[in-house]
Order: structure tokens, then C-alpha cells, then sequence
């Protein structure tokens, strides 16, 4: 990771989670401020243009008479100005009224008598119909005020205009706790909101978590892992994806283990069959000369000498079929294949074994469960050798006797041959090495260690198979055929 922390899919979603909710806080905290901030000036404005409009007719009143003589000039004017200070409902900073010139007639403050306002706001609601107001800032307390102006104008003619000045802070201070409402409210929203995304974010990543963890401890050499439990989600269906990954992974690796073993065999094979070809072609030549030898020697000599070269013929004989078997080894590969019926090959087969065991003490019993029989694909004298040689094994298995059953039958795709004897087994630890070349049980000078060797390569090249139970009293070898058998001739 170079150092980096990259975060999970927990941690990003809770941030991404986070980022949204402080998002959606602030925009909405300040929508509700914002718009509470415009509903209080609303309701301020509007409250003060009520008193204005309110006290329009009573103040022009008031001037109509003043001018008409009718009442003092100023006394009740004063009065109004006095009455609108003193409403508790506006923190009124200053109230008064002026002429059409913008002299001021009345005012909360006596010394601004007689004073004229050429300000902006005046000189508009001297001109104006309509109720005016603004919000302007004390350049001595610095304080915010809302300096409205109701224009005195009735049938056209303008009698001046009454100004009023209004305290915000009150607003201002309801404004400042709504914001501390809003902020408090948004704060406890983010966190609230956080929180519970963290705790959605840790449910939804748990088993992402827990599968990732089970992924890491997949066993490289057996590739088998111990999946959560099924869900019915797109998290379950990432299990079973990488299930069945995982399966057919073993299915190749279990392949490719079975072709490198294969061509470890094939070459392994190959390369013992050259050997013993060139074996079996040398010693051959010293054997002939050897057995012509042994034939002169027996018309000349004398009786003694004859049991000497009876046993010379013996050893002879024995040199002679390790040589054939080692020259049968070393052609193996190459099949006669035809289609044989199965009731013929096994009656020769048969007939072939009671044959070999006839001068031996072994109990032999045949028996065809094909009742219908089939036709398969084969080299008939090497499938022939093969079930001679295991009849042999058999009977050399189960000694004195002992008895050997020779038995087929024919399934949906296999032709199966089986021998059976009652020998004392094969022990578990030796079982699986019976198949390999030179591999023998029996004492030195009884058995070469090829022939079982042979019989699988010939079975091998036929497509089939070869197997053992084994326990004392019964040891059973099966060979199966494949029916649909499409071996060419190599």
C-alpha cells in the first residue's frame, strides 16, 4: 500500500454518509434562519406600517386644525409623538412629524424642532402615496434601525410625513437565538444522521467484511473456503460466484495434477520401455548361444552332467520369460484394436485361466453375468494377458486352497471384469504401490515387479481402469472397459 491508508468501504460510505448530511445540514439550517430572518422583518415592517396607517388620519387631522386655527399649533402633534414612543409593543428610538418641506413640526427629541430633513427617505415620502421604510445604521451606537415613513397626503395634497425609528435589536436577538436553534438543531441532525449511516454502513460492510475475510483464508493447496451464510442479495450471489470460481479452480487443478502425473507415468513409461528393449535385445544373444550350448551338451554327456543342464534349463527358462515380459513392457503401446463380443473373449479368457491353474491346488469358478452380451473395443490378446496375469496374482495371493472367481458384467458404459480371491490381502500401506513398475511383494526370485505395471498400461491405453479392495479373506481387482471405446490403433 506504499504507507497509504486507503480507506474501507465502510469508512468511505460513512464519509461520503457525512459529507451528505453536513451538506443537506447547513443548506437546510440556513434556509429555516433565512427565511425566519425575512418572516421577523415581515412582521416588524408590517406591524409598524399598521401603527403608521393607524395614526395617517389623526396626525393630518391634527395639522388640518393647526392650520385652521382650530387647535394650538404643535400640542397634539406632540401627544402623538409621545404616544407612539411610548408603545411597548416597538422599541422606538425617535418619532416625528414633518411639513411638506420636511421641517420637523414635532419631535421626541425638542431640540430637532424646526430642523429640516433633506434626506433621502424624506424628500421620496414627501413625493411618494405609499408607505416607505429601510433599515439604516447609527453611526454612533452602531445599532441597526428600521426608519420607516408614512407619507401625509390626502386628495392629493401632501401635508408632510410622519417618520418613525425602530430598534432591531430585539430582532436581532430573537434572529441570534433562532440561529443558535437552527445551529444546535443542525449539529444534533449531523450527528444523529452520522451515526446512524455508521451504524447502516457497518451492517451493509459486515458481510463484505466477513467474506473477504473468509477469501483471505482460502487454503492455497486445497482451495476450499468457509463461506457465511447464504443471503438472498447481491452479497449472496457474490458467494456463490466465488464458490463456483473456487470449484472450478479445483476441478483444473485436480485436471492438471492428473495430466502432469500422466506424463510423469507416460515418460516415465517411455523412457523404461527403451531401456528394456535395448535389455531384451542384448541378453536374447547370449541366450540363444547358451541354449544351444545346453542342447549339445545333453546328447554327449553322461547322466550327471544331464541333471546339471536340467538345472541350467531351468534358469534358462526363467531368464527367457523376464525377457519376454520386459519386451511385452516395452510394446505396451501398441493395440490391435477390434470389436470382440463380450460372451466370446470371456469364455476364452476363462478357458485360458482354468488352463494356467490346472496343475495348481487353487478351487476356479467362472462366471458371465452379461446376459445379454456386448460388443467392446479391444486389443483381445493384450486384454487376454492382462486378466491371465491377474488370475495368477490371485492364485500366487491366496496359496494352497484358496480359491480364485473370475466374473463379469457389462452397466450403462463399462464392461467389468473382476478377480476375486480369498488370500489374506493386501495390507493399506503397499495398496497404492501395487501398480508400479518393479514393485513386488513376493520373496526374491517369485516375481519380477512388471506384471501388474503391464496390465495397468494396457488398460490405460484401453481408456479404462483398474482398482483394488482389499481386506483378509477377500481381495477384489476390477477392471472397466469403456463401451463406447473410440481407441485407435497406435
Amino acid at each position: 500500500m506504499n504507507g497509504r491508508f486507503i480507506p474501507g468501504i465502510k469508512g468511505k460510505f460513512v464519509l461520503a454518509a457525512a459529507l451528505i448530511v453536513a451538506f443537506s445540514s447547513i443548506i437546510g439550517g440556513s434556509w429555516v434562519w433565512r427565511n425566519e430572518k425575512r418572516l421577523l422583518n415581515d412582521r416588524l415592517v408590517s406591524n409598524a406600517r399598521s401603527m403608521a396607517t393607524s395614526l395617517k388620519t389623526p396626525i393630518i387631522n391634527a395639522l388640518v386644525y393647526e392650520e385652521m386655527g382650530i387647535i394650538a399649533e404643535g400640542g397634539l402633534l406632540d401627544n402623538f409623538v409621545e404616544e407612539i414612543v411610548a408603545n411597548t409593543d416597538f422599541p422606538t428610538l425617535y418619532a416625528f412629524v414633518t411639513d411638506d418641506a420636511g421641517k420637523v413640526l414635532a419631535h421626541n427629541r425638542y431640540l430637532e424642532y424646526g430642523h429640516i430633513y433633506k434626506d433621502d427617505l424624506t424628500r421620496e415620502s414627501l413625493r411618494s402615496e405609499f408607505f416607505l421604510s429601510r433599515v439604516v445604521r447609527d453611526a454612533d451606537t452602531l445599532e441597526n434601525i428600521l426608519d420607516i415613513a408614512m407619507p401625509l397626503r390626502i386628495y392629493g395634497k401632501s401635508w408632510g410625513s410622519l417618520r418613525i425609528g425602530i430598534s432591531m435589536k430585539p430582532l436581532e436577538h430573537e434572529l441570534y437565538l433562532m440561529g443558535v436553534k437552527v445551529l444546535s438543531f443542525t449539529a444534533l441532525f449531523f450527528l444523529v444522521g452520522t451515526t446512524l449511516f455508521y451504524f447502516v454502513g457497518r451492517t451493509i460492510s459486515r458481510p463484505i467484511q466477513k467474506l473477504a475475510e473468509a477469501m483471505s483464508d482460502i487454503n492455497p493447496l486445497i482451495l476450499t473456503i468457509d463461506l457465511p451464510e447464504a443471503r438472498n442479495d447481491e452479497i449472496g450471489l457474490l458467494q456463490e460466484s466465488f464458490s463456483a470460481m473456487l470449484a472450478r479452480l479445483r476441478e483444473s487443478e485436480d485436471e492438471r495434477q492428473r495430466v502432469f502425473s500422466s506424463l510423469i507415468q507416460s515418460e516415465k513409461l517411455a523412457t523404461i520401455g527403451k531401456l528394456v528393449a535395448g535389455v531384451a535385445h542384448e541378453v536374447n544373444n547370449p541366450l540363444t548361444a547358451i541354449s544351444s550350448s545346453i542342447y549339445y551338451l545333453e546328447k554327449e554327456s553322461s547322466e550327471s552332467v544331464g541333471t546339471q543342464t536340467a538345472l541350467l534349463k531351468q534358469g534358462l527358462a526363467r531368464i527367457q520369460k523376464i525377457v519376454q515380459q520386459l519386451s511385452d513392457f516395452s510394446r505396451a503401446s501398441n493395440l490391435a484394436i477390434e470389436p470382440v463380443t463380450s460372451d466370446i473373449f470371456f469364455q476364452e479368457a476363462a478357458t485360458f485361466a482354468a488352463m494356467a491353474l490346472k496343475k495348481r491346488p487353487i478351487f476356479f469358478k467362472s462366471h458371465d453375468a452379461c446376459i445379454q452380451p456386448v460388443t467392446v473395443r479391444m486389443d483381445k490378446a493384450k486384454m487376454h494377458q492382462v486378466v491371465l496375469n491377474m488370475v495368477m496374482n490371485a492364485a500366487d495371493a491366496c496359496g494352497t486352497k484358496g480359491m480364485v472367481r473370475l466374473a463379469a458384467l457389462s452397466d450403462a458404459t463399462d464392461y467389468v471384469i473382476t478377480v476375486t480371491d480369498n488370500g489374506e490381502g493386501i495390507p493399506p500401506d503397499i495398496r497404492e504401490h501395487i501398480f508400479e513398475i518393479f514393485f513386488t511383494t513376493k520373496s526374491a526370485g517369485n516375481g519380477t515387479g512388471m506384471g501388474l505395471a503391464i496390465c495397468k498400461n494396457i488398460i490405460d491405453m484401453h481408456n479404462g481402469a483398474i482398482s483394488v479392495a482389499s481386506r483378509p479373506k477377500e481381495t477384489i481387482f476390477t477392471i472397466r472397459i469403456p463401451l463406447d471405446n473410440e481407441v485407435s490403433p497406435v
